[in-house]
């Protein structure tokens, strides 16, 4: 019979415990929020690519060149839409598992949401353009290059007559916001500040809930370093599912709050 040391019996305890699986939860989230993270920076270094591209002529020597380009930011700007609207169920749902609508943290993240994102134009927007794509067809996209004087600026943008929001499913925040665009729509100046809010959203939740459990975050920190030691002595390190560089990071974090 094999005896097994007592650190790996404590170590399994731990990470069944409810402090910890909180802790692991609340962690979660950001994990949408990073998918959603990734494809903006996928689609913002097609953008620069695509800048790019247009400043040295190469974009417009060839329409083949140009297509594979534009299909390729299309494809990326779909992804970010996608992960946009997955992200808003995922922290929905995320809230209501750990906190009750008394609880002073989900007023406050309802009051965040009313000021910056249920009215807003825009957010209803990327939603919409999601389920366009999804369910309608792809918009019709062009590049534009503009010259000012000795300055020459490069858009990626999607045609406003093209999104058929007089006929199809826009809802009416929506609508309001491509009746508000002119011709075209600028894609990078659209993604770089939906992602911006959505950003400081998630930043802010992520400290709020924090600064929320700090007590519980702290005993979790103080748990895993007598159990790495622990793990230490018996040589079983591999048995954590965290490292002292992960308790480093963590207690900046505790010490910030």
């Amino acid at each position: 019979m094999i005896n097994f040391p007592q650190s790996l019996h404590l170590i399994e305890s731990f990470k069944k415990s409810d402090d910890y699986l909180l802790i692991k939860e609340i962690e979660s989230i950001r994990r949408s929020f990073n998918i959603f993270s990734g494809n903006y920076k996928d689609l913002r270094n097609a953008l620069d690519e695509h800048n790019l591209m247009s400043s040295n002529n190469s974009l417009w020597e060839s329409k083949e060149i140009r297509w594979e380009i534009q299909d390729r930011l299309t494809r990326l700007l779909f992804n970010f839409c996608s992960a946009a609207a997955a992200l808003v169920p995922h922290t929905r749902n995320h809230r209501d598992k750990l906190y009750n609508q008394a609880d002073k943290i989900f007023i406050e993240y309802e009051e965040f949401l009313d000021k910056e994102f249920r009215n807003n134009l825009e957010h209803h927007f990327i939603i919409g353009l999601r389920n366009f794509i999804s369910h309608d067809k792809l918009p019709a996209i062009v590049s534009i290059k503009r010259f000012h004087g000795k300055i020459t600026t490069t858009s990626f943008n999607i045609k406003k007559s093209s999104l058929e929001f007089e006929d199809s499913n826009w809802k009416a925040k929506a609508k309001d916001f491509i009746n508000d665009q002119q011709e075209n729509i600028d894609v990078e100046k659209l993604v770089d500040r939906y992602f911006l809010r959505v950003e400081e959203l998630h930043n802010w939740y992520s400290h709020r809930q924090l600064q929320h459990h700090k007590e519980i975050y702290a005993k979790v920190i103080h748990e895993k370093k007598t159990l790495l030691r622990s793990a230490i002595e018996d040589r079983i390190t591999t048995a954590l599912p965290y490292d002292q560089e992960d308790i480093d990071r963590e207690e900046q974090v505790l010490n910030s709050l």
